[in-house]
């Protein structure tokens, strides 16, 4: 079944005040936490490392804010006017600006030098309770090492056109020299949150001694998962999908409480609006959620059950465990019940129940008898059900 989740573009501003582009990815429930990604060295929101892990995690409650850094992508700025250290500042305004205007992040995560930037921002960030990495590099430099020839053109002119991803950029010297300047040994140290390293064993653009490395310096509670078969780009098929499963699965325990639904007790239910679904909605109870919308023949999107099919499946569910009450005494293999809409004018249900048992007659009718018996079968009242087979 497909989720139901809505992506909101948004404006952000920057540390410098400049605007820059971001969306949201929502869940369809209310969301449990916020969490903030940054994307990879020259990337954009847009890039498989940031939009599939932001959309994933929906499944786990989370609303992701993903972002283009300045002079990248569709914010404003000139990519040879920024830096690392002007990254990480960009990092804590998209934090900042995310608890003014929704709630503060839970979780912040980065890829590449996008992790980079979040585990140095994440020093300044005491609000957060956990930080995610994908790919990052020990030393930030690292990400323009493989422009190594080209350094000495900086020197010359003060910066250097470099293409990535077909589009040309410019390393300007004060880039390379904010790099030089930072030492990554003062700072990861003094990481507090819950740390998660993802790392492919393959990379062959940050080799995965890098996160051996972080791993090494920096305190528990922490973690370093082997991303297997992933590329460094995590384009690869379900790369991105696998790192955000990990990493949902992870977070939940550090999530704060106040920030989970309002928690049922054995007995309610409650339903609100889906974000994303015209016509659709979240139930919830005690044990769960699952998502509901109509069909298409009836004006919805057949993006989660019906709430026809789940009350057919009630009627299912208590028929069966009717019987198995009434057969307490008797071996009873397996019980199938299946219910369709047979008539929708007069409400009709057909209902269709194989008992597999060695069941004399009396047995067999004392058991269809209490098939009957059903609260569900009480409440529907006025509805016609036939039994069929």
């Amino acid at each position: 079944m497909l989720m139901a989740m809505q992506s909101v573009n948004v404006t952000v501003p920057s540390s410098t005040g400049l605007n820059m582009a971001g969306t949201i990815d929502f869940p369809s429930a209310p969301p449990r936490a916020f969490a903030v990604f940054a994307h990879c060295f020259a990337g954009s929101r847009h890039t498989p490392g940031a939009s599939r892990v932001s959309k994933r995690l929906t499944d786990y409650g989370i609303a992701t804010l993903r972002f283009d850094f300045p002079g990248l992508g569709q914010s404003e700025g000139d990519f040879a006017d920024t830096s690392f250290s002007q990254n990480v500042e960009d990092v804590k305004a998209a934090c900042e600006w995310l608890g003014e205007n929704y709630a503060a992040p839970q979780l912040l995560m980065g890829h590449s030098l996008g992790g980079a930037a979040a585990l140095k921002a994440s020093t300044q960030l005491p609000e957060l309770r956990a930080v995610a990495t994908i790919g990052a590099p020990f030393d930030p430099a690292h990400s323009v090492l493989h422009y190594a020839d080209k350094i000495g053109e900086v020197d010359a002119n003060g910066s250097v056109p470099v293409v990535l991803g077909g589009r040309e950029l410019v390393i300007s010297r004060g880039f390379l020299e904010d790099l030089a300047e930072t030492n990554p040994e003062l700072y990861l140290p003094r990481i507090r949150q819950p740390l998660m390293l993802l790392h492919s064993p393959i990379d062959q653009t940050v080799g995965i001694d890098n996160a051996q490395t972080i791993f090494s310096v920096t305190r528990y509670p922490k973690s370093l998962v082997a991303l297997d078969k992933a590329d460094h780009l995590v384009t690869r098929q379900g790369a991105a999908v696998r790192a955000a499963d990990v990493i949902g699965d992870w977070v939940q325990q550090y999530l704060l409480p106040e920030h989970t639904p309002n928690k049922l007790t054995p007995g309610q239910v409650e339903t609100r609006s889906a974000r994303g679904v015209k016509l659709g909605t979240v139930a919830r109870s005690f044990f769960g959620e699952l998502d509901t919308d109509r069909p298409k023949t009836n004006g919805g999107r057949d993006r989660g059950h019906s709430a026809l099919d789940l009350f057919m499946m009630s009627l299912s569910a208590a028929t069966t465990e009717a019987i198995q009450e009434a057969a307490a005494k008797q071996r009873l293999t397996l019980v199938d019940v299946r219910v369709r809409m047979a008539h929708v004018h007069d409400v009709t249900f057909e209902r269709r129940i194989d008992i597999d048992a060695e069941l004399t007659d009396q047995q067999r009718a004392g058991l269809m008898a209490a098939a009957k018996t059903s609260v569900v079968e009480k409440i529907a009242g006025h509805a016609n059900i036939m039994d069929v087979g």
